[in-house]
């Protein structure tokens, strides 16, 4: 979907008034991200685009499928739940303390490799490719 040529400005007031309600950048214009965020939040899927880019959007998805508050920000809990549920479900061996760092992004790596295919080398790099993985595996709630 490409963004709207032309809007006047009670239409670009509400575009910016509903990009702020989903947690996407409040530009005024309805792009993809937009599109994303918003049947994300109206529909409960993570709809993110998958450009690797580990926003509060992709945050929140987290946050959600780990069930964890989604408030987009990647504290303690945030980094401790992923822990657990990579533990519980890969056999990961991790520690549980919400300290993410090479250890984890192995395990990461490897989950989303073996859920979705991923071909991530497994490193233990966080870059964006294993964040394009993820927001892919959040978007086919594989995760």
């Amino acid at each position: 979907m490409h963004p709207w040529p032309v809007s006047g400005p009670k239409t670009d007031a509400g575009a910016r008034w509903l990009q702020g309600k989903v947690g996407a950048q409040a530009d005024g214009l309805w792009g993809p991200a937009t599109e994303s965020a918003y049947f994300g939040f109206i529909d409960g899927g993570a709809g993110l685009a998958v450009d690797g880019d580990f926003g509060t959007m992709t945050v929140r998805a987290t946050q959600r499928a780990i069930g964890v508050t989604g408030d987009g920000q990647w504290g303690p809990d945030s980094k401790r739940a992923p822990q657990h549920h990579l533990n519980a479900w890969g056999n990961a061996g991790l520690v549980e303390d919400g300290i993410t760092g090479p250890a984890t992004y192995k395990a990461l790596q490897t989950s989303l490799n073996s859920m979705i295919g991923a071909g991530l080398t497994v490193d233990g790099v966080w870059g964006p490719a294993a964040v394009k993985a993820l927001r892919t595996a959040l978007d086919r709630s594989r995760f």
